[in-house]
């Protein structure tokens, strides 16, 4: 029996416009009378999360910021910060690049460069509790991950240069072509779904996950029921469950509603 489901947002949940159909929210209330519980597992910021899900959040498990803050409901159960040294030496190394924007991400909110304001309609689509600021030393916050933008959408040409100077102890973590993460190695998506396991006491037989990017891998790697969608990279395809139809079809909403049917015969 599956009592945790957790689906990653863009590409996966989300339609190309960044949508969901609104069908969702009957059939999480569906789940919730069945016992099973639904976690947002993705990049985005916790309080963006948060207000998007409104009014259902408060029921909603999140595994945000690549499982580098996770919720239940209005309750933050678990954060995992970076040491304040290696955040200085990193956004060192990523100046070295030019063309990178860096987006220090925190407990309290987001930060970005008063240089770099040009690039805030790009984080308002992501993040609703954020800060423009003169200088990173101006911030005052336990810092959870380090987000790079490209402008030019191709983000994937600094992993070499980035991943050779980086501190040992830090990840990063690339999701489509115009976004990369750096956090601490101890956390990624899977390590916080298994965290979410114990705190619901289930084992990955009974959970279930959707992806489609790199950040997903280990989130799909920590279920039984690991689904990949059709749009996904070979990767996930490759470690998926099951691959299914893509976010533009809601693919995800398909299969909550079996899953959904299949419970409810279960209980007959």
């Amino acid at each position: 029996m599956i009592k945790l489901i957790a689906t990653d947002m863009d590409g996966t949940f989300l339609d190309n416009q960044k949508h969901f159909d609104p069908r969702f929210f009957d059939l999480f209330y569906q789940l919730d009378a069945l016992g099973i519980r639904f976690a947002i597992a993705s990049g985005q910021q916790y309080y963006k999360l948060f207000e998007r899900f409104m009014p259902v959040s408060e029921k909603m498990l999140f595994i945000a910021e690549n499982g580098t803050v996770i919720a239940d409901g209005a309750h933050i159960i678990s954060t995992n910060t970076i040491a304040q040294e290696k955040v200085k030496k990193t956004i060192q190394l990523i100046h070295k690049t030019k063309r990178l924007v860096i987006l220090l991400c925190g407990k309290k909110g987001a930060y970005l460069l008063k240089k770099d304001d040009q690039y805030l309609f790009e984080v308002q689509k992501y993040y609703v509790s954020y800060f423009v600021v003169e200088s990173f030393d101006d911030v005052d916050d336990d810092i959870v991950k380090i987000t790079l933008y490209d402008p030019e959408y191709h983000i994937q040409i600094f992993d070499d240069e980035i991943t050779q100077e980086l501190d040992s102890s830090l990840v990063l973590v690339t999701s489509g072509n115009e976004w990369m993460d750096i956090m601490n190695q101890s956390i990624n998506k899977g390590i916080a779904m298994h965290y979410m396991q114990d705190y619901l006491h289930i084992t990955e037989e009974e959970a279930a996950a959707f992806g489609d990017q790199m950040n997903d891998y280990e989130l799909l790697s920590s279920v039984k029921y690991s689904y990949a969608m059709s749009n996904a990279v070979d990767a996930i395809k490759n470690i998926a469950r099951e691959v299914i139809g893509s976010n533009e079809e809601q693919a995800v909403l398909t299969v909550l509603e079996k899953i959904i049917d299949q419970q409810k015969t279960v209980n007959k």
